[in-house]
């Protein structure tokens, strides 16, 4: 499961540098990353789903299900992070340019939503509760931050600082970067809870 983390972050984390510098490398490590990702899921859920059919104990049976539902949340962390590079494959084939303003927004909003699934794997692997709560205030920061650059970020197509094709884009950023630390915080729920 930890092996399955590190190709969706490092899956993320090659999409944003796609996005940032346009380079194509990029773009084919998100690809390369991707391919591990379903590979791996793959081949964990099989390996669970078998273990499945042996005699468990309810609390075997409550982290079984707990750990096939993190393997579908990295998974998904994943496919968001190959959707954002799709994205940006997108904005640089057409020349849609960003404000210096939305694109510090929303390196802001990677680097908080990178943290967090950086910790979120820590949480699980050290069985850090500690962690896992200072993880689950940032979480809630970042859903705070998302409310307000939407606000700010209106204000700007209203005064025509931004393009109606690049106001699109950056709130699909958004969503992307906050629904995949959305599947980071399912990951450290997990651990509060005790079931992984």
């Amino acid at each position: 499961m930890v092996h399955l983390a590190s190709y969706a972050i490092q899956s993320l984390e090659a999409s944003y540098a796609f996005f940032d510098k346009g380079d194509e490398k990029y773009f084919d490590k998100v690809e390369k990353h991707e391919t591990a990702v379903n590979s791996i899921d793959e081949e964990l859920t099989t390996y669970l789903i078998d273990i499945s059919n042996e005699s468990l104990s309810v609390s075997e049976n409550e982290v079984l299900a707990s750990v096939l539902d993190s393997v579908r949340d990295l998974e998904r962390i994943g496919d968001l992070a190959v959707a954002s590079a799709n994205l940006s494959q997108h904005i640089h084939n057409k020349g849609i340019e960003f404000s210096g303003t939305a694109k510090a927004e929303l390196e802001d909003v990677y680097n908080r939503t990178h943290r967090i699934d950086l910790d979120s794997i820590r949480v699980v692997v050290d069985d850090d509760k500690v962690l896992a709560g200072q993880v689950i205030l940032r979480h809630e920061e970042l859903e705070k931050l998302e409310k307000q650059l939407r606000k700010t970020h209106t204000k700007r197509l209203n005064n025509g600082e931004c393009t109606a094709q690049a106001g699109i884009n950056y709130v699909d950023y958004l969503s992307y970067y906050t629904r995949i630390a959305d599947h980071a915080i399912n990951l450290v729920e997990k651990v509060t809870e005790g079931v992984i």
